[in-house]
């Protein structure tokens, strides 16, 4: 079974509100994201912060969307993943964020293709920038990376990843740009003006 997790835990204090819920387009822009991936995976997750109504979510999201509070008492990407690996019955997972509403559904079923035969698969730009909200993870080989990272107390996505042996690290340059020339899938709108700018070049 395949996994697609959405995290939208964030406090988006540069948007000065829920960013998840904002709207772009006509309708929020996690439903942009969860429209353009839940029919990848058999369960399709959405990780919210501890003080979120869930009920906000559920309202705007197709039925059978999961929607969950984080349940770990720490805060950013890596608790939101968390809390979806308790929850999530697959054996592998997608993990993209609430705000990238041009994520390409055709990369992330290329990212599944390169992460079945390893423990998941990371983008990974030139300069070794990766993009852990943006990959495959197998589902265990996660779960026994976040043990490690727990008691080393170093809590970041990049920290998991480091401790997940046998990551494919997949070229962005090379071979996702090929399939993707904007290179739009890894566009995130984390501000109101990079909003705008994108409800102007969309419309």
């Amino acid at each position: 079974m395949r996994a697609v997790v959405i995290l939208a835990g964030g406090r988006s204090s540069r948007f000065g509100r829920d960013k998840a819920l904002v709207d772009f387009g006509g309708k929020p822009l996690i439903a942009h994201v969860v429209a353009k991936l839940r029919e990848l995976g058999d369960e399709c997750i959405v990780s919210i912060g501890a003080t979120r109504d869930p009920e906000h979510y559920r309202h705007v999201l197709p039925s059978g969307t999961l929607v969950i509070q984080d349940d770990v008492g720490f805060q950013g990407p890596l608790a939101g993943f968390v809390t979806a690996l308790n929850k999530c019955r697959s054996s592998t997972c997608f993990v993209g964020a609430c705000d990238m509403p041009f994520i390409e559904p055709t990369i992330v079923e290329y990212l599944f293709s390169e992460g079945s035969q390893n423990s998941g698969a990371v983008p990974r730009w030139r300069d070794g920038r990766l993009e852990p909200l943006h990959a495959v993870y197998d589902c265990n080989a996660a779960r026994h990376a976040y043990g490690q990272v727990a008691d080393e107390r170093v809590l970041s996505m990049i920290s998991l990843v480091d401790h997940i042996p046998g990551i494919r690290f997949v070229n962005v340059e090379q071979a996702i740009a090929p399939l993707n020339p904007t290179l739009n899938t890894f566009r995130n709108l984390n501000t109101l003006r990079d909003l705008q700018e994108a409800e102007r070049a969309q419309g």
